[in-house]
């Protein structure tokens, strides 16, 4: 037990003596990355939850609008009709050329309490958009990625791409940064989109673009289609919302390291940091200090010699140990 005590002291001593390691750009990096991602997973966080239940909600109801819209399609474009345009394309060829599949739809209705006064013909219409990257106002030219980065978010970072980068940088437009991650973002993107679109097309009839061709509906299934636009929309808020909400934390971390000249204090401001989110996560030191390519650690220079000492002495055995803790006792009583 003596030996035991006075070895707890000698580590005590031993761990006082040792410099502090000196914060730098990459350990700000490296502790900046190790929060984040506690941040995002963190279950607790209310606008993460009202995120992942919308997108549960439109992955589930996706199908059903688009059957909606497809029973809307085919009552203006029977598929018998459609059949029989394709046999005389197989016959003729381009000539015929006039049946296509198509994700997106303008239907219309007339509105039969709206006064001729008010609105051309007392037609109302509007662009429904089941592609990936389709509208989210019902403009035929709002293409946009919000939708796709916040409903394949999981897939976009698995692919190393960053679904949050147009949240991160909404105040800092045009930038190289912003560039390089969209562009990265796009190329993953690119290989969910035509399957994703081929499960929300039908066949519908004409050459020219879709606003040429409205298609009738009723009052009320405008409006279910409406409901549409409002459930993408819905799941690029509850997205934005909850990563506003992660930037802001971001930047008072990212301040906090700035101002600070050692790699404890940063470790420190995690920890306080995951205590009070009441997060099930510590950072150590040996996740902030990197590695080489060869595996070694490499240390502040003013760091070294006490690490090497302390290596030193854990490799001791337990009978080192006592032989040492005699000899020193011997030589204190001489």
């Amino acid at each position: 037990m003596i030996v035991i005590k006075y070895e707890l002291k000698l580590i005590r001593r031993k761990v006082g003596q040792m410099a502090r390691v000196k914060m730098n750009n990459e350990y700000r990096t490296k502790i900046k990355n190790l929060v984040r991602r506690p941040l995002d997973n963190d279950s607790a966080n209310p606008k993460r939850e009202a995120y992942l239940q919308q997108l549960e909600y439109t992955k589930e109801n996706y199908p059903i609008f688009f059957s909606k819209a497809k029973e809307i399609v085919k009552r203006s474009y029977p598929e018998e009709h459609c059949g029989t345009l394709q046999y005389f394309k197989g016959l003729y060829g381009s000539p015929c050329d006039v049946v296509a599949k198509d994700s997106c739809y303008y239907f219309a209705y007339t509105d039969n309490d709206m006064s001729k006064d008010d609105y051309h013909n007392n037609e109302v219409q509007k662009h429904f958009d089941f592609k990936l990257q389709g509208n989210l106002n019902g403009n035929e030219y709002g293409k946009q990625d919000d939708f796709a980065y916040a409903y394949f978010r999981d897939e976009l970072i698995q692919g190393e791409g960053n679904p949050d980068i147009n949240i991160e940088q909404e105040d800092n437009q045009n930038n190289p940064h912003l560039t390089k991650w969209q562009d990265k973002n796009s190329k993953i993107i690119d290989t969910l989109k035509d399957n994703f679109n081929e499960q929300f097309a039908c066949d519908v009839i004409g050459t020219s673009y879709c606003r040429s061709r409205a298609i009738a509906c009723t009052k009320e299934e405008f409006q279910i289609m409406n409901d549409f636009i409002i459930m993408k929309s819905e799941l690029v808020r509850t997205h934005q919302e909850w990563q506003r909400g992660i930037r802001e934390d971001m930047k008072d971390i990212v301040g906090a390291l700035k101002s600070y000249r050692y790699l404890d204090e940063g470790i420190q401001l995690a920890n306080d940091t995951f205590e009070s989110l009441s997060i099930d996560t510590r950072l150590e030191e040996s996740q902030i200090i990197r590695t080489n390519s060869t595996g070694l650690t490499l240390y502040n220079p003013e760091n070294v010699a006490s690490r090497i000492a302390e290596r030193r002495k854990a490799k001791l055995t337990r009978e080192e140990k006592i032989a040492l803790f005699k000899e020193q006792q011997s030589s204190v009583m001489n």
